[in-house]
């Protein structure tokens, strides 16, 4: 019996994610979302597609010294009412699939955080989720060029009766978050959308991803962008290696640094086999596993947007 249940070991089938390495096209947002439907459009069939953190404007210090409030074209969108949203909403009814996508958020009272949207099959914007922890060290100047951290709310939503939790980038870094999404909030499968740079932290990138899934026994899909700065996405299963009761090895797959794609399956049976086989969330000490304190805000569930 699992210690923690988990809605996906009750769902019919596997699901069918895509990861979008794409192209950086700095501070050009139409070109970036024309390049994203493009190749949305080329590999049909999957229930959830992800794009890299800040896609819609491209992750670099050009477009984040634009986040001055006082400058006259901001970059910076409203979640629910901005152009951004608008476009993957129309473009998530046509292909009838969920879409995770990044751009700068306008929080309101000067405030820019950087944000990850997911909009449903239906055209509704069902989580808007803000980067928790900015990164200042290697390459990174996200709180020196001004961008605001996230209010501290878990960003949540279903899939076809899957839990999704989503994180970004240095997100990445910090275990407590990860296991709130997936012990906690019941996630099965972890989105980690990135620009992750090719500076002095990136030989660790791999490492920390395989962790973060081994340790929670979840999925986890982490987008980066395509390019010599950039590459290396990866997809991981909840385990990596001989798992008892499956034919074969778990194992964890890559892009190199060209634009393509990333599949990923979340299947029930492999993540039912894995937790019986390793049960780390049946033997972590009881008070290592309390419960969220009565009240506790930090769940961003899935929204509804009508």
């Amino acid at each position: 019996r699992l210690a923690f249940p988990s809605m996906l070991l009750a769902a019919t089938g596997p699901l069918r994610v895509l990861g979008l390495q794409v192209e950086l096209h700095a501070g050009q947002t139409e070109a970036n979302l024309a390049r994203a439907e493009a190749l949305i459009r080329a590999n049909p069939g999957h229930r959830l597609y992800v794009l890299p953190e800040l896609s819609s404007h491209g992750y670099c210090d050009e477009v984040l010294s634009q986040l001055d409030p006082t400058r006259p074209e901001r970059p910076a969108q409203d979640a629910e009412s901005g152009s951004v949203t608008a476009f993957f909403c129309r473009l998530a009814r046509d292909v009838d699939a969920h879409i995770s996508y990044g751009f700068l958020r306008d929080a309101g009272a000067g405030r820019t955080c950087i944000c990850q949207a997911v909009v449903d099959p239906r055209g509704q914007l069902v989580l808007a989720y803000d980067k928790m922890h900015l990164c200042d060290m290697g390459d990174c100047s996200e709180i020196a060029h001004g961008c605001s951290p996230g209010e501290g709310e878990l960003g949540v939503f279903e899939c076809d009766g899957v839990r999704v939790g989503v994180t970004i980038c240095y997100d990445l870094r910090f275990p407590e978050l990860y296991r709130a999404l997936a012990w906690d909030a019941g996630c099965d499968l972890i989105l980690h959308p990135a620009a992750f740079v090719r500076d002095a932290t990136f030989p660790m990138y791999h490492q920390f991803v395989a962790t973060r899934a081994v340790e929670n026994g979840v999925y986890l899909l982490s987008v980066s962008y395509a390019g010599e700065r950039f590459g290396s996405s990866v997809a991981c299963p909840p385990w990596i290696g001989d798992v008892p009761g499956l034919a074969a090895p778990l194992a964890a797959a890559s892009l190199g640094t060209a634009e393509g794609v990333l599949p990923l399956v979340v299947e029930p049976r492999h993540l039912e086999a894995v937790r019986r086989a390793y049960p780390y969330r049946r033997d972590v000490h009881p008070r290592l596993r309390a419960p969220p304190a009565q009240g506790d805000r930090r769940l961003q569930r899935e929204r509804r947007v009508g």
